[in-house]
């Protein structure tokens, strides 16, 4: 095998684990929530935690890249267009071909994994001319700090 498709494909799998191990992330989170809090509101939280570990864990081990405002908003743009794909899917499965309620998720979840890694990956990508912060050098070079700073986390001093 061919090393850029070799890299290639270790993205992808690394991208693949990330977004399993967020999954149980927001699924526990849910959980942990839902006897202190409304269902909606557990599941926004678990969400949007989610949501930002994942961007940070993609960044730095998936696609090895560093963070930034402008790839934070991109990431979250990919990401909601996901979410409405897979919506879609899974209406497709469940209404056109009759796939079950239960089953149709993870299986809209496989359908969809190619666009969203193709997605995250234009996200993560840098852009000439594109504001940028700790994006300029490698995820392992980036303090700590820069990076709650990037995704205007705690601590951060970003408004």
């Amino acid at each position: 095998m061919s090393t850029p498709r070799r890299k290639r494909l270790g993205v992808f799998a690394r991208f693949v684990l990330v977004n399993a191990l967020n999954t149980g992330l927001y699924w526990g989170l849910y959980l942990a929530l839902l006897p202190v809090a409304p269902y909606m509101v557990a599941n926004g939280i678990a969400l949007a935690v989610a949501v930002l570990v994942a961007y940070v864990a993609n960044a730095r081990y998936a696609f090895r890249v560093g963070t930034s405002r402008w790839s934070l908003v991109m990431y979250l743009v990919t990401n909601g267009t996901t979410v409405v794909l897979r919506s879609a899917v899974v209406w497709v499965l469940v209404e056109v071909l009759s796939l079950s309620e239960v089953l149709a998720p993870p299986v809209a979840v496989v359908v969809t994994m190619p666009v969203a890694f193709g997605l995250t990956r234009w996200a993560m990508r840098e852009r000439v001319g594109a504001p940028q912060s700790a994006s300029s050098r490698p995820a392992a070079e980036v303090p700590a700090a820069e990076l709650a700073h990037a995704v205007g986390g705690p601590g951060s001093g970003c408004r």
